[in-house]
């Protein structure tokens, strides 16, 4: 089972490659779905480089649609990242596949809405190696599809949640030409929205209806091992390194501790870690598992900013003074937060006294608000402060050789290789104290390698000095490192490229056709495209900007299906969703269990 984690950089790439990322996912300078996160090719090759010791991988997103001036920009930038060896290339627009590109990997992007067990099929009959399903796949859902495709399988298991099928978002762009599926999407749902009737009447007023928590599957990692899945993704190449270095490190010892050495990671080394990961203390909007099993709460009304980890509650306010009860330690710096009059309100912890919280506090706390911490500054200090190493496992072998004598290195991985150094050989006058000289200076293997066992192959110890021996070991680890970076280096793999029927013979603008060569790949597999993407629309009235699993109805515990009983005001065949800047229609479609936005 891979782990595999988001790169807003270099430097957050190998912050989760040494907290043990099997692979990381990393966007090039453009066409990336987060356009905010670029690197340079470059970095890029740098950062396979760096991986690839640890047999490791590095997919490249290439996840927006494409516009026809683009597509020879993009058939070239193909062609560069597969000369520096991407593991495989992330993608949205179906028209890649009607290029003349490299053997690259191809995975089919969440972005491709893949949700729709038809379409899954579709992508796995025509070759894609790899479906990064949608994140509303229940986990009973993820068995089936296992069962029926040969693709691999790829799913998310934390961070931020779009509240709309994947791809299916034109909310963004509708409102002010960002589109979600150009990587430039602003956000619309983290704003605030009242909901009416149609009546007029205001339902929920002034809140964050559209919000949802933050995705958060540790407690069901063991049925995602028994469903099948082969990919596990951390969201989040927006976040910073610390963030991800801690997300991983939670989730590596997770899957370790559960797989428990029986099934072998497909990535090499042992971390040594000197933090005690904590999802809790970094950002988050509150936790919520999705759709995995029967939904539950999943929404956040009242703030899209980070809540932390809950303290406890306050027993005593007095001015600027605060006592929580909690079992935490709270230290000076630490920024604390909580809900006052409907509002998300947030301080900061200037002293602490015999247990007293001080702070120069703008709000009235009353006794029995429950407090939140947003920044745990010690354990922010010890993420930005890391030096978590993670070192492949080495044998060490030395022997004479003519002239001189030689070291052998075999890795975890089989991997072999050797170096000879020149040197006149003399029999030490200390046998025990140069055997124990040569074991010392051959277990000393830097940072990137650890020696587990040392064989001293001589016939009679020999004196050889400190320096001689470290320089050997030098070398033939260097060898050694290159001889991987080779080793891992991704086999070709041929573009998908089968001839299945698409299952619907016309499609609309939800399908996200940009340019000639995604509209020629439809028709090619039966399928006429009558309507260009979204983004290439003139008049957008009355299109559906949205379409979500998420029910602000099932939220308030009126869904029809789970026996809830709804209010009167709440009947009706249309909702309006407003806000300061727009109104748009909102309608719930219980037949389908979705929830549906139009722009009106």
């Amino acid at each position: 089972m891979e782990l595999l984690s988001p790169a807003k950089n270099l430097e957050t790439a190998i912050a989760a490659i040494n907290c043990g990322a099997d692979a990381v996912y990393i966007g090039a300078n453009d066409f990336s779905a987060r356009k905010a996160a670029g690197n340079s090719i470059q970095d890029i090759e740098t950062l396979v480089n760096y991986a690839h010791l640890y047999k490791a991988k590095v997919y490249v997103t290439l996840n927006t649609i494409l516009y026809n001036n683009e597509l020879p920009i993009v058939q070239k930038l193909i062609s560069n990242l597969y000369n520096i060896g991407v593991d495989a290339l992330i993608i949205q627009d179906l028209g890649i596949l009607e290029m003349d590109i490299p053997p690259i990997e191809l995975h089919a992007s969440t972005q491709m809405n893949n949700f729709d067990l038809r379409r899954i099929k579709f992508f796995d009959e025509i070759g894609f190696k790899r479906i990064v399903l949608a994140r509303e796949t229940p986990l009973e859902r993820i068995a089936k599809i296992r069962k029926t495709i040969k693709a691999e399988i790829e799913c998310f298991i934390h961070g931020a949640l779009c509240v709309s099928l994947s791809g299916q978002c034109y909310m963004s762009a509708a409102i002010g030409g960002r589109s979600a599926n150009r990587g430039e999407c602003a956000q619309a749902c983290r704003l605030k929205y009242d909901l009416q009737n149609n009546r007029g009447e205001v339902l929920l007023k002034d809140s964050y209806l559209l919000s949802l928590r933050d995705l958060n599957m540790t407690a069901h990692i063991s049925e995602m091992l028994d469903a099948g899945v082969d990919s596990l993704k951390i969201e989040g190449r927006l976040k910073d390194k610390s963030y991800v270095a801690n997300i991983t490190a939670h989730y590596r010892k997770l899957i370790d501790n559960i797989l428990n050495g029986k099934v072998r990671k497909p990535s090499s080394g042992r971390c040594y870690f000197d933090f005690t990961p904590s999802p809790q203390k970094v950002f988050n909007r509150k936790f919520t598992d999705y759709f995995a099993v029967a939904p539950d709460k999943m929404a956040n009304f009242i703030s899209p900013k980070s809540s932390g980890e809950y303290l406890g509650k306050v027993v005593m306010a007095r001015g600027n003074n605060l006592k929580i009860k909690t079992d935490e330690v709270i230290s000076n710096g630490d920024g604390l937060c909580c809900v006052v009059n409907g509002a998300m309100y947030g301080f900061r912890v200037e002293k602490i006294e015999n247990g007293i919280i001080i702070a120069n506090l703008k709000e009235k706390i009353s006794t029995g608000t429950d407090i939140y911490r947003n920044l745990d500054i010690k354990f922010q200090q010890k993420l930005d402060n890391s030096k978590t190493l993670r070192k492949i496992s080495v044998s060490l072998t030395i022997k004479p050789a003519e002239n001189g004598f030689k070291v052998i290195a075999k890795d975890e991985d089989n991997i072999e290789c050797e170096h000879f150094t020149e040197f006149q050989l003399q029999k030490a006058d200390n046998k025990e104290k140069a055997l124990q000289n040569i074991e010392n200076s051959l277990k000393k293997c830097g940072e990137k390698f650890e020696c587990e066992h040392v064989v001293i192959d001589f016939p009679e110890p020999p004196f050889i000095p400190s320096s001689v021996i470290n320089e050997a070991r030098r070398n033939v680890l260097q060898l050694l490192e290159q001889k991987r970076i080779k080793a891992f280096r991704p086999k070709p793999s041929s573009k998908p490229s089968g001839n299945a029927v698409y299952y619907e013979n016309e499609g609309g603008y939800r399908l996200n056709v940009s340019n000639r060569l995604a509209k020629d790949f439809y028709a090619k597999h039966g399928c006429n495209v009558t309507q260009q993407a979204f983004e290439l629309q003139s008049n957008t009235k009355g299109l559906e900007l949205m379409t979500t699993r998420y029910c602000i109805r099932r939220e308030m515990g009126y869904c029809p299906k789970n026996k809830g009983v709804m209010p009167e005001s709440w009947k009706c065949d249309e909702y309006r969703l407003t806000s300061s800047y727009r109104s748009f229609a909102l309608k719930f479609d219980c037949k389908e269990c979705v929830m549906r936005v139009f722009d009106k």
